[in-house]
C-alpha cells in the first residue's frame, strides 16, 4: 500500500499539564499553511485538500500517563472508485492517545476494546510533540473507498460509460473477449 508520508512542516506540539495536576488541561489549535497541504497518496487513492486542516488537542493527567485528545477537520476530492467521477470528503474525527513513559504499554500491543493508541516517550519535555499521532489521525479518516454516491452504478465495463447518466449501447451478454477462452474449460471437484 503506498502512502505519503507526514510532510517534514506538520508540527504539532501541545504544552504539558502541570506536572502532578490532574486537573490541569493544556489546549492546542492549530492550522497548519496552505503550502503543507499537499495531496495524499492513500491505498491507491490521490486525495486533494479543499479545505484547509484544523486541529484540536488537549491534553490532561491520566494517572501517570497523558491522555491526548486529537480532533481533526478538514475536506478532500478524490476520486470515485467507481465512476471515477470527483467526489468531496470530509472528515471531522477524533482520536484518543495516551502517553507514557512505562515500558511495558510501550510495546503497542493494545486490546481492541482499548479507546486509544498508547505512544511511548522516553522523558517528560515542556511540550509534546503530537505530530505523527495528528498524521495518523488524519491518515485513519480517509476512506477506504471513495464514492460519489452510495448509488453510484459505475462504469460499463466494455464500453467505460458512466452508468450513473444511463445505459450504454453494450448488450449485457456480450462477454469480454479476454474470458472467452474459459468457457471451455470445466472443473471437476476432488474430494479427499
Amino acid at each position: 500500500m503506498a502512502l505519503t508520508e507526514r510532510p517534514a512542516s506538520w508540527k504539532f506540539e501541545i504544552e504539558m499539564p502541570e506536572m502532578g495536576n490532574p486537573d490541569s488541561i493544556t489546549v492546542l489549535s492549530a492550522e497548519p499553511g496552505k503550502e503543507s497541504l499537499e495531496a495524499i497518496l492513500y491505498d491507491g487513492q490521490v486525495f486533494e485538500f479543499t479545505k484547509s486542516l484544523s486541529v484540536s488537542a488537549e491534553a490532561r493527567w491520566a494517572g501517570n500517563d497523558v491522555s491526548v485528545s486529537v480532533f481533526v477537520e478538514t475536506a478532500f476530492s478524490s476520486s470515485c472508485s467507481r465512476c471515477l467521477a470527483p467526489s468531496d470528503i470530509e472528515i471531522m474525527n477524533d482520536f484518543m492517545y495516551l502517553y507514557s513513559l512505562r515500558k511495558n504499554e510501550a510495546s503497542g500491543e493494545n486490546t481492541e476494546e482499548d479507546d486509544f493508541q498508547v505512544v511511548p516517550v522516553s522523558r517528560w519535555t515542556r511540550f509534546l510533540d503530537i505530530s505523527d499521532q495528528v498524521w495518523e489521525s488524519v491518515i485513519l479518516s480517509l476512506p477506504r473507498q471513495v464514492l460519489c454516491s452510495k448509488d453510484c452504478k459505475g462504469l460499463c465495463p466494455l464500453c467505460g460509460k458512466s452508468l450513473n447518466e444511463g445505459k450504454c449501447g453494450c448488450s449485457p451478454d456480450t462477454l469480454d473477449p479476454r474470458f472467452k477462452k474459459l468457457l471451455g474449460v470445466r472443473i471437476e471437484e476432488t474430494r479427499e
